[in-house]
């Protein structure tokens, strides 16, 4: 029987999470008498780290420019950063580890990888870390640390930075992006606007929803042949401005959620997605072969998705919302040709048994580790 702890964060998006979702689902499966658990990596630590984590929409969204310096200075202060975190999360980690027992230890957050390893290391517990990127590319060195039992890379991009950051071939395994087992049912692609008189999109900014949303869908709502699903997040402020500014053309055009649990639904009823370059929900998309259009990313982490979605021919990145109309006419003409090739590039591109893959590799560490103990944890 194996024992996964995984660490997460619950508060710095929903990307950490809908990972660990997704292996869960497919450790309950592949391996029921398994046992897990996930631990916010930030509320183990002080005030501070604690702190950091439930502001980071005040760095990541509404303070861009500081977030992307942030981020870049943590390759040069790589050390500095982990031997801080180990010093913060010490304690209640080894309480955690030694009342669990784990039989390896998965982090989806760079800030508990290396950390991690030096706090068990320290503590004399020989108990295997993997490291799961969490992102596409551009990824922080956080995520490098040879003393690692594997990094899972879910791209070639990010499989060659880690190689860069140090890491031998043999400790990194490329699998594709982990997503959960509902956004990976779909056999075939199908999109026809044949029949239709009007193209319907979904408009997303991530769980917290982004002030650009409205500055989108007021460049679309003029064009009648759009019938436009607006999802604003946790942000019940932008939802509000929103339905005031549209309420002309609520529910003849225009349809407004805030935070919905269906978000699946609502992509499988689009012919088209705009949104953040945010590497779960484009994941999600690319699943279900529904064409994206990117608008933008977050500094550091995402800086290069735009670029990705670019070179895989996954969808368009407009750096301009005033282009939008132009790029919707030019999707949608001839009967969504170029929707369609786009959703074929998806089709072909996506790798649906990724979080499959990734549990199996877990499962052998934790079985090969549970089998060479002989005898209890310290």
């Amino acid at each position: 029987m194996a024992r996964i702890l995984f660490l997460s964060s619950e508060h710095t998006g929903c990307g950490h999470k809908s990972i660990t979702e997704a292996l869960s689902e497919q450790l309950t499966l592949l391996s029921p008498d398994s046992h897990y658990i996930v631990i916010d990596g930030f509320e183990l630590g002080n005030r501070l780290l604690r702190s950091s984590s439930r502001n980071y929409d005040s760095f990541a969204v509404k303070r861009p420019l500081l977030w992307g310096l942030f981020y870049q200075l943590s390759n040069p202060f790589k050390g500095f950063i982990n031997t801080f975190i180990a010093h913060s999360i010490r304690k209640p980690l080894l309480k955690k580890v030694r009342a669990f027992r784990p039989d390896v230890i998965v982090s989806v957050h760079n800030l508990f990888v290396g950390s991690v390893i030096s706090v068990l290391n320290q503590a004399h517990l020989d108990i295997p870390v993997v490291s799961l990127i969490a992102d596409l590319d551009n990824v922080t060195n956080l995520w490098a640390d040879k003393r690692a039992a594997n990094v899972i890379c879910p791209s070639e991009e990010t499989r060659r930075q880690m190689l860069k950051a140090g890491m031998a071939p043999e400790q990194l395994v490329k699998t594709g992006f982990p997503v959960r087992s509902a956004f990976c049912t779909l056999q075939r692609p199908e999109l026809c606007l044949a029949n239709k008189h009007f193209i319907s999109i979904l408009l997303m900014s991530g769980s917290q929803g982004s002030a650009q949303v409205l500055k989108i869908a007021r460049t679309l709502v003029h064009n009648k042949m759009i019938r436009l699903t607006i999802i604003a997040g946790h942000n019940t402020v932008l939802k509000k401005t929103l339905e005031q500014t549209l309420a002309p053309y609520i529910g003849n055009q225009v349809t407004i959620y805030g935070f919905t649990s269906e978000v699946k639904a609502r992509m499988m009823e689009a012919d088209l997605l705009i949104m953040r370059a945010s590497p779960n929900v484009l994941m999600e998309a690319v699943n279900l072969c529904k064409p994206v259009i990117v608008t933008g990313a977050l500094r550091g982490q995402e800086a290069k998705n735009p670029q990705f979605v670019v070179t895989h021919k996954l969808g368009l990145y407009c750096r301009d919302v005033q282009d939008l109309p132009e790029m919707i006419a030019e999707l949608s003409a001839h009967s969504g040709e170029k929707l369609r090739q786009i959703a074929e590039n998806q089709y072909h591109f996506r790798k649906p048994e990724s979080a499959r893959v990734i549990t199996e590799r877990i499962i052998q560490i934790a079985k090969a580790k549970n089998s060479s103990q002989d005898r209890p944890i310290a």
